[in-house]
């Protein structure tokens, strides 16, 4: 088998511990390459670091080439890499309109997004809602995306990079209409996490208590307490769901911040909510689960190319809810999620009611275990890299 040299293109790496989006897809990838026997590595401006989740990491402190397209280029060729994955941004579609392209050069770039491509009237609902005010210059990139797209600068895209990869058909097809070639534009679905779907019984251990009362059941959530996650919303599902049957809501708070788990409680009629702010394990994070009866992610507004919390939760056998935003509506009726609208604590407690309902629960199952098998994993998406780099 010939070997590739294939480099993770990436200007900042974040700490690992945080294992966010989108390094934690570069990372993973980069390992599924390891894995196929190519020699993966990454290049970043970080200083210090000469692996990065078991990837070796090369410095290249020359800022101005990871955010031009021309700069791009050289990159692949100073490093002699035969591809490059780099995640595509609004500030490199906007630099292909100050240069030429380069004369053919070694190495072939995937251009992979990370992001949803959000139109017009999301990213009005968006940036029109007080809830949200407070992360605006989080999602001003989105925006900027949207505008790179109506200014045409999309149209120069394919004289720097070779291929372009998504998650979403839709973002494949607003992309396409923006400019850029359908035969080089490819959908290549998100992996479940293997980990997740292990059912071996998982302690919580010393740091998490979580004790449930004969008779009750435990909807939970994770996720960092941004306002565009609708963490408002799961508060107040506690103050809607019918009394017949006492429910924890419990919400996992990745809070980096606190220097451990710290617990706040408060009493809704018979509701418990229940919120733990901190850093939790993948393997805590697996046994909650397993303790738990749904999953809840009443998103008002997504930024990541997939919400990962999503994927974990059906992985591990959860019915969960979430709600009718970009990309994720794509999912309703051809997977086990069930939705609800976005914004409306009431309709998300009523979604949640029908998610509980046994015989709607098996049936829930079903369909995400389907939507597991035909879901490529990261062997699978890694052979599909390689084979858009020797194309």
């Amino acid at each position: 088998m010939e070997t590739l040299r294939i480099v993770i293109i990436t200007e900042t790496l974040p700490p690992a511990q945080l294992n966010l989006q989108p390094w934690r897809y570069l990372g993973r990838l980069a390992r599924a390459l390891q894995q196929e026997g190519h020699e993966a590595f990454a290049v970043t401006t970080e200083e210090g670091l000469p692996s990065w989740n078991g990837v070796p990491v090369v410095r290249h402190p020359e800022r101005s080439d990871f955010r031009t397209a021309r700069g791009l280029r050289r990159l692949l060729q100073d490093h002699n890499a035969d591809g490059g994955v780099v995640r595509m941004t609004a500030s490199l579609f906007f630099s292909m309109r100050q240069s030429t392209p380069p004369a053919a050069s070694r190495g072939r770039l995937i251009g992979v997004f990370l992001r949803p491509l959000h139109g017009g009237p999301d990213l009005a609902r968006r940036f029109l809602d007080p809830d949200l005010a407070s992360e605006t210059l989080l999602d001003m990139h989105h925006a900027a995306l949207y505008a790179s797209r109506k200014l045409g600068t999309w149209r120069e895209a394919s004289g720097y990079v070779d291929e372009f990869v998504f998650l979403w058909e839709s973002d494949r097809l607003s992309a396409v209409w923006a400019g850029l070639a359908a035969g080089s534009s490819h959908v290549v679905r998100h992996p479940f996490d293997p980990s997740f779907r292990d059912r071996t019984p998982a302690p919580l251990g010393e740091r998490l208590s979580l004790d449930l009362p004969p008779g009750a059941q435990r909807v939970v959530f994770t996720g960092p307490p941004e306002p565009t996650r609708g963490v408002g919303d799961v508060v107040r599902l506690a103050h809607l769901l019918p009394p017949d049957r006492p429910t924890q809501v419990l919400l996992l708070l990745r809070d980096g911040t606190v220097p451990s788990l710290t617990a706040t409680s408060h009493r809704a009629g018979v509701h418990e909510v229940l919120q733990i702010r901190g850093l939790v394990t993948e393997d805590e994070l697996r046994a909650v689960y397993q303790r738990s009866h749904a999953a809840v992610f009443p998103y008002r507004f997504v930024r990541t190319g997939l919400p990962l919390v999503l994927l974990e939760a059906v992985a591990a056998g959860l019915p969960v809810v979430t709600t009718r935003v970009h990309p994720i509506r794509e999912l309703e009726g051809r997977t086990g999620l069930v939705f609800a609208r976005p914004r409306n604590p009431a309709d998300l407690a009523g979604a949640v009611r029908t998610a509980l309902e046994d015989g709607r629960r098996q049936e829930l199952a079903r369909k995400n275990e389907a939507w597991m098998r035909e879901t490529p994993d990261w062997p699978s998406i890694a052979k599909t890299y390689v084979s858009f780099v020797k194309r």
